[in-house]
């Protein structure tokens, strides 16, 4: 059974979600938490990551009451070095699809610039690849004719 946590205003609920499994075992158990924040010219976002997850960063938006022709950069800070991940305009480019996983233990997301931009993105655990990986071969073996 499916469950996903949202997290809003510093508190978790869980929503269950149904799922079919072609084998016939049940799915695993995935937990993902939304993550939002808006953050102000000069910023960093403030993440409180639950342990053993990382941050899946989705989405870099001018905050709407943005005034006309102002801009905002997302930056990437990891190690003393800033990254580019998104440069947003009001009026042109005002929202930006990322799919960053990131640590926020090793980096950090500052915004730059005139404009407020809210960040959205998701908790993931860290070994949901490890996961994928151990069910594809059941899956496979599951889906194979049976021989007569």
């Amino acid at each position: 059974r499916r469950s996903v946590a949202i997290l809003a205003q510093g508190r978790a609920a869980r929503i269950p979600a149904a799922t079919i499994s072609s084998s016939g075992a049940p799915p695993p158990r995935i937990v993902m938490s939304f993550w939002g924040s808006k953050v102000a010219p000069g910023a960093y976002a403030k993440v409180e990551t639950p342990a053993g997850e990382l941050l899946h960063l989705s989405q870099a938006c001018l905050d709407p009451a943005t005034p006309s022709g102002l801009a905002a950069k997302v930056l990437v800070e990891q190690k003393g070095t800033s990254y580019a991940v998104a440069v947003l305009k009001e009026g042109g480019v005002e929202c930006c699809a990322l799919d960053l996983f990131l640590d926020p233990k090793e980096a950090k997301l500052k915004v730059t610039g005139k404009a407020t931009v809210h960040l959205t993105g998701y908790f993931e655990a860290e070994d949901m690849d490890e996961e994928d990986d151990e069910q594809e071969p059941a899956a496979k073996s599951a889906s194979k004719s049976p021989v007569a």
